[in-house]
């Protein structure tokens, strides 16, 4: 057997001297089944519309922590669901606060500039790029 590889994923001019041909029958005790599917069921536009608007604000299901606890569990949980700093408050430390702080003049360095600009660009007074 001789080939020319032009390159590695490609072979040119494959040349086989063998030429047997083996056939392979392949007996089934069981006849093929014919599975049957149904079609979705049909639903109204405000049926659509409702499941839009759900996957749009809630893409995956925020109340999945509520379920199977007790009633003052969940009170903890939905004040900890409205107002985060609940959870992560207690573990914040000067570290966090440098790292956020830096983070926040980084920002600041760079967005307010750029408003400036955008406003002037705008032919606006500069004032309005920082609104």
């Amino acid at each position: 057997m001789s080939s020319n590889v032009v390159n590695s994923n490609k072979v040119d001019n494959f040349v086989c001297h063998e030429t047997t041909t083996n056939t392979i029958i392949i007996q089934t005790e069981t006849p093929l089944e014919i599975h049957k599917v149904q079609l979705p069921p049909k639903h109204t536009t405000l049926h659509k519309l409702k499941h839009k608007i759900s996957e749009i604000f809630f893409p995956d299901n925020p109340l999945y922590m509520f379920k199977n606890k007790t009633l003052c569990l969940k009170i903890v949980l939905g004040f900890q669901y409205l107002f985060p700093i609940i959870e992560w408050g207690p573990k914040y430390n000067l570290s966090l606060f440098q790292h956020d702080l830096i983070s926040g003049l980084t920002i600041a360095s760079l967005a307010i500039p750029q408003g400036i600009s955008y406003a002037k660009l705008a032919n606006l007074p500069p004032i309005t790029g920082l609104c």
